[in-house]
């Protein structure tokens, strides 16, 4: 079930939101915000997905702690927020500050220019780099 899970979460976001526009971007924002009250649930109450240190489920889920930003900045859309989604704002947080996860982060820069290229690339407005 957890697969099923992030994978659906994954698409939703990246599939449905980051490399769409318009009615489509909103059907996707519609599906992620589904997609992540499942995660909230399994969250809450825990520091991390398996309980008190990270797990599995918690690497599977990290690029959420670090891409996520990247992409709601891009978009200009939140999907991740203290008031939405309490619990799963505050593993966000504890594990992008993990130091071994906080130390081996790609470079946000990088990354940001890198998304922008495959975003662009995908709606038709420029080619990847």
């Amino acid at each position: 079930m957890f697969l099923y899970s992030w994978l659906q979460v994954l698409q939703s976001i990246w599939g449905g939101v980051f490399l769409k526009e318009g009615k489509e971007q909103e059907e996707g924002f519609a599906a992620s915000m589904e997609n992540l009250k499942y995660l909230e649930e399994e969250i809450r109450g825990k520091k991390f997905f398996g309980g008190e240190t990270i797990g599995l489920a918690d690497i599977a889920l990290g690029w959420l702690a670090h891409y996520l930003d990247i992409v709601e900045e891009i978009v200009g859309l939140k999907l991740i927020d203290q008031e939405k989604f309490p619990s799963l704002a505050a593993w966000k947080q504890e594990f992008a500050n993990a130091p071994i996860i906080r130390e081996n982060w790609p470079d946000r820069d990088k990354l940001v220019t890198k998304f922008v290229a495959v975003r662009e690339a995908n709606l038709g407005k420029g080619t990847p780099k």
